[in-house]
């Protein structure tokens, strides 16, 4: 079981929550879990310590992904049983108050925190292609996620914005709106 994994099965009411958004992109998600990795998904994730930056929790069908320090509900995911296991048949992410510009990305950082935060395994974390360079290790995913992770590059999506606005979209998503 991953460290921060408490032994209760997470629900909405073991940590603060703000409801669920309406403005949201489906993400197009799609994965496969067997039984015992899903039994460990719905238990869900409640945070132990500052570090821990998500909770998580499932409510059948869904599974809710949010800051733990907001309670801004970023993701949703719907599970439907299936003679393999549990597939992912829906998903979405936030846009009132997460502003990422690339579904792609979104989708890496869905299944990084599933495979990471709930599944315990170690996996890359997914850093975008397209910012800037020659940062030390982990200072780009330390805030959103509490701690490094060994990196893998992600392919850049076309530009919507420009870089200055998507890192200070992306800082304001990250730090509830604060600090300019």
């Amino acid at each position: 079981m991953p460290p921060c994994i408490s032994e209760a099965p997470a629900k909405r009411q073991s940590w603060k929550t703000q409801p669920v958004p309406v403005l949201r992109v489906d993400l197009g998600f799609a994965q496969t879990y067997g039984p015992a990795d899903f039994e460990r998904i719905t238990r869900g994730l409640i945070p132990q310590g500052m570090e821990n930056k998500w909770f998580i929790y499932f409510e059948e069908p869904w599974l809710y992904l949010h800051r733990s320090w907001t309670g801004v509900c970023i993701y949703g995911v719907r599970f439907q049983s299936r003679a393999d296991g549990f597939t992912a048949v829906g998903s979405w992410a936030n846009r009132e108050e997460y502003l990422e510009d690339s579904i792609e990305y979104d989708r890496a950082i869905l299944g990084f925190l599933i495979e990471r935060e709930l599944l315990g395994r170690t996996v890359p974390f997914p850093v975008r292609g397209d910012l800037p360079t020659g940062a030390p290790d982990g200072v780009l995913h330390n805030h959103p996620f509490g701690r490094a992770y060994p990196h893998s590059a992600f392919p850049a999506a076309p530009p919507t914005l420009a870089l200055s606005e998507r890192l200070r979209a992306w800082w304001r998503s990250i730090s509830g709106g604060n600090g300019g």
